[in-house]
């Protein structure tokens, strides 16, 4: 119960990956957490995956359930579908959370056209789970990690095309240019081993009307 707080999972995952906070943010707000279109529990239905579907889906569920405005919190992918829905409704959002993500995903340098190339090759030449391997160590290499990792390697198995349409739909993306346009409240928010590098976090940051920035030392791109 309480003020509606949105939680909006990363490229390959769902709402099972906010385990740990729904439990503590349920303690003061309404917590919705759900799957995005084509992954878990959520049929990827008929037409194309972008980011700008993804966001009109949000929105539909909110309406469905009767919100009108809400705090909102996106991780990775769930960064760009969240910049887009807050962009596309700015009167809605209250505050904002972007954790391990940026306002354009499409490749730009040689280290960004490789992390998108490595992901689909791997995926169609080795499979989900191998995939998953790779990405759960990337994501938490240290040995006190391992649940983490068996965790992520377990949902990660789960992807199939969706994963790379949502992948290709994500090199499309951009709102650097209406950065302007959100006048809310937004924390964004970095690990120091990221894809991302921190400089292009605190120009993102920076960009923002009323934006912070915060780094976590040490962490990687499974931040939350």
């Amino acid at each position: 119960s309480g003020t509606p707080l949105v939680l909006l999972h990363g490229l390959g995952s769902s709402a099972e990956d906010w385990e740990y906070q729904i439990p503590e943010f349920s303690k003061h707000y309404r917590v919705i957490a759900m799957d995005l279109r084509g992954f878990h529990r959520s049929p990827h239905g008929d037409g194309a995956l972008s980011i700008t579907r993804f966001a009109s889906d949000v929105w539909s569920l909110l309406k469905r359930l009767g919100v009108e405005r809400f705090h909102l919190i996106g991780h990775s992918m769930g960064g760009a579908v969240a910049l887009q829905l807050a962009i596309n409704h700015p009167g809605a959002v209250i505050k904002m959370v972007i954790a391990n993500s940026v306002p354009s995903f499409q490749p730009q340098t040689f280290k960004q056209h490789f992390e998108v190339w490595y992901r689909l090759i791997l995926m169609r030449l080795l499979g989900p789970v191998r995939l998953a391997k790779v990405g759960a160590q990337r994501m938490y290499p240290g040995d006190h990690q391992q649940v983490l990792r068996d965790k992520s390697i377990e949902r990660g198995s789960r992807n199939g095309t969706s994963y790379l349409e949502s992948l290709r739909a994500l090199t499309r993306w951009s709102v650097l240019n209406r950065l302007q346009e959100l006048r809310m409240p937004v924390l964004v928010l970095a690990a120091e081993h990221d894809y991302f590098t921190r400089e292009d976090m605190v120009q993102f940051a920076h960009a923002l009307p009323k934006g912070r920035f915060h780094l976590f030392p040490g962490t990687h791109h499974g931040l939350p």
